[in-house]
């Protein structure tokens, strides 16, 4: 993760939960949150509720939105959240190994 963040330029790294995170794209005072490991349905389905009415997206790695009871576990896919719908998030997102786990930044 620490390698990522290094890539993205100059950030703030926060240390909040989650619902706080993305609560923050919501209102503007963070830009983006990708988040790399577990989190199930539950923890999202809020979350992208209040992006999303906030003009702002959570989708998974493919930036496609998160769906919901759609596979046979209830487990999200590495995602991000961001607010600023007219940028290109796509820039930020990571190289992967075979395995899928990311790699750097693309062109990095």
């Amino acid at each position: 993760m620490q390698e990522y963040l290094q890539q993205l330029g100059d950030y703030r790294h926060l240390f909040v939960g989650s619902a706080l995170k993305s609560c923050l794209i919501a209102e503007g005072a963070a830009d983006l949150y990708p988040r790399f490991g577990p989190t199930g349905e539950w923890d999202t389905a809020a979350a992208q509720a209040i992006v999303e009415e906030a003009g702002g997206h959570l989708t998974d790695m493919q930036l496609r939105p998160l769906r919901y009871n759609a596979r046979p576990v209830l487990i999200n896919p590495d995602f991000f959240a961001f607010g600023d719908a007219n940028r290109d998030w796509s820039q930020y997102l990571p190289q992967r190994n075979q395995a899928g786990q990311p790699l750097f930044l693309p062109g990095h």
